[in-house]
């Protein structure tokens, strides 16, 4: 693939397709870089193509109201109204703490979120990618026969090492992230059930004051 004309472009737009749901092989597309490419170079066509593959996804649901179909406003309601209370904050967790897939779909059917906040967290978001790339460039190592044997050693343990740590970090944020929806989901079901429609803050006095 390094030796290939133009292959940069080409895993750009590996990566970039593969961001659009029902599209898969994100995370193979994003390893094959950095096994290709390494570190750090592997992260521009992940970063390019990730960014690209989310502003698509955004255009083909605000372009052709792809949310009909899959009805997320409704699926979606809790996690609409965590992104509505929360602002960019709420918005950016949501996309380091859960798949990018998925995040590219709640993001893009809200319909209160702009193109450039859209983007702004897409392009944040996009570094929590980089893992995998540098996954992918130290397979590459291991593949390396011309590497001594204590390299190898010390790349598979750090590689196990990395690999704990992500787990970690990930499910950290996917719990903090869930965490933080169903407190607003909480704070927004009794405002369901009432008929007057009263806001958060109206319902919280009316709490106090009783």
């Amino acid at each position: 693939m390094r030796a290939t004309q133009y292959s940069e472009f080409i895993m750009t737009a590996i990566v970039c397709l593969s961001c659009v749901p029902p599209l898969m092989g994100l995370t193979v597309a994003i390893t094959m870089c950095g096994y290709t490419y390494g570190c750090p170079f592997g992260f521009v066509p992940v970063i390019l193509g990730a960014n690209f593959g989310a502003i698509l996804t955004f255009l083909m649901f605000r372009k052709l109201r792809l949310d009909r179909w899959l009805n997320s406003k409704k699926k979606y309601s809790a996690v609409s109204a965590a992104m509505n209370e929360g602002g960019f904050k709420m918005i950016l967790l949501i996309r380091l703490g859960l798949p990018w897939h998925l995040t590219s779909v709640i993001l893009s059917t809200n319909d209160c979120i702009s193109f450039n906040v859209y983007s702004a967290a897409s392009c944040l978001g996009s570094f929590k990618l980089m893992w995998a790339v540098w996954l992918g460039s130290q397979m590459a190592s291991l593949n390396n026969p011309q590497l001594p044997p204590k390299v190898h050693r010390y790349t598979r343990i750090s590689v196990g090492v990395s690999l704990f740590v992500m787990i970690f970090v990930s499910i950290w944020l996917y719990r903090l992230t869930a965490q933080k929806i169903k407190i607003k989901h909480d704070e927004e079901e009794p405002l369901r059930n009432d008929g007057n429609h009263l806001t958060v803050k109206q319902y919280n006095s009316k709490q106090l004051v009783v």
